[in-house]
């Protein structure tokens, strides 16, 4: 039994070392930058990563600890523990544990608190959308237009 426990484990820290690996090639041809404290205003990354993220845009992903604050999300998700805040989320999502605000959100919304303008859908304890089938719905909120 120990042998078979002991293979397990040396398979396992293949797979991990494999899937670093893949993150680093995927990302070794992105524009990916640090942010420690919403330092990064004036730029245009294709990933974000950081503690409190701030850009002019970003063209893929935005990931942080405690909070992303960037205007426009091309492409991709704004993800992190805290807040999200982002003008306009276009053909992305905005993923936290606490609150997501933005004025528009092409896909999702998902956090215990949630608030937008127009968002196709929300899922959250809290869901405030000014253009779904209600304005305020508790647990998900779904946009008027994906019912016409």
């Amino acid at each position: 039994m120990t042998k078979h426990n002991n293979r397990k484990k040396v398979d396992m820290k293949k797979i991990m070392i494999v899937v670093v690996v893949a993150l680093a090639a995927a990302c070794s041809n992105a524009d990916v930058l640090w942010d420690w404290w919403c330092g990064n205003a004036g730029k245009t990354p294709v990933v974000h990563l950081g503690i409190a993220c701030k850009a002019d845009s970003v063209k893929a992903a935005e990931v942080s600890l405690l909070f992303n604050r960037t205007p426009v999300l091309q492409n991709g998700a704004q993800v992190c523990l805290g807040f999200n805040y982002g003008d306009d989320v276009n053909n992305g999502a905005q993923v936290s544990l606490f609150f997501n605000r933005a004025k528009s959100v092409k896909w999702v919304q998902a956090a215990l608190v949630n608030c937008a303008k127009s968002a196709k859908v929300q899922a959250g304890l809290l869901n405030f959308n000014e253009s779904g089938f209600l304005p305020f719905f508790p647990f998900f909120n779904l946009d008027k237009s994906l019912f016409d």
